[in-house]
């Protein structure tokens, strides 16, 4: 019997050396569309997968201060590029890994078909401008359009944002599509905000310096860069990289 299980034993080593842990740093928008990814990738790869959700300034300063991630997936180009002048050795690792699409939704009390912000709300949640990219998106769109300032309720990150107006703590508000297409809310109460009212919000993925040593990280950069992963992507309200 003791024979038998060193036997077994010696037949997993293999198998077992080549799985690595991968910590994945993700902003709140692009969490649910990576939990769809990731079942794949690691019955792919046999490399086991965490994740760390938060607004991309936070996750920016986790890793700063030494937080133990292998891949940064921001919503922002901004943080991922600040943090490769830190770290000069992870600059060419820097790569769009979607675009997002800004959405402004009113669940409740409004004209539908939305068709734009026809009736300011009383209150309007918007993601931190300073700490998430949608947010600083939402207040660019807010600008543009000449909204008269109602009260808003700051959340954040756009996860946050989400749950103001979903319990009601706020009227209306702006989310990611990618999250109105996650929560099947009914294309109505919704209005997808052109993009030339704000910055693109192009989200860019980079390895962090503990990364560039983790095979389990460089295999899932080349993962999510595929043109079949990239159309799951699309697919989850991002706007495609490839046409």
């Amino acid at each position: 019997m003791i024979r038998f299980a060193l036997t077994i034993l010696c037949l997993l080593l293999p198998s077992l050396s080549n799985a690595d842990l991968l910590r994945i740093a993700v902003a709140s928008n692009f969490t649910h569309t990576l939990n769809t990814l990731l079942t794949e990738f690691e019955n792919d790869t046999g490399h086991d997968v965490e994740i760390s959700s938060a607004s991309s300034g936070k996750l920016y300063a986790q890793i700063l201060h030494r937080a133990p991630f292998d891949v940064f997936l921001s919503a922002d180009t901004d943080k991922p590029q600040r943090l490769a002048e830190q770290f000069p050795k992870i600059e060419s690792t820097l790569f769009t890994y979607a675009t997002g699409r800004l959405v402004y939704w009113c669940p409740n009390e409004c004209e539908y078909p939305l068709s734009g912000i026809s009736k300011t709300p009383d209150t309007l949640a918007i993601a931190n401008p300073r700490l998430a990219p949608y947010g600083f998106a939402a207040k660019q769109t807010i600008e543009a359009l000449e909204v008269s300032t109602p009260i808003l309720v700051t959340g954040e990150n756009i996860g946050q944002a989400y749950r103001f107006i979903e319990s009601g703590h706020a009227q209306a508000g702006f989310i990611a599509l990618s999250q109105a297409v996650a929560a099947e809310i009914p294309p109505e109460q919704c209005w997808l905000v052109p993009e030339h009212h704000h910055a693109a919000i192009r989200q860019t993925g980079v390895l962090t310096p503990r990364g560039l040593s983790n095979p389990a990280a460089l295999a899932f950069v080349t993962y999510l860069r595929q043109p079949e992963t990239q159309a799951q992507i699309a697919q989850q309200g991002y706007a495609p990289l490839y046409d």
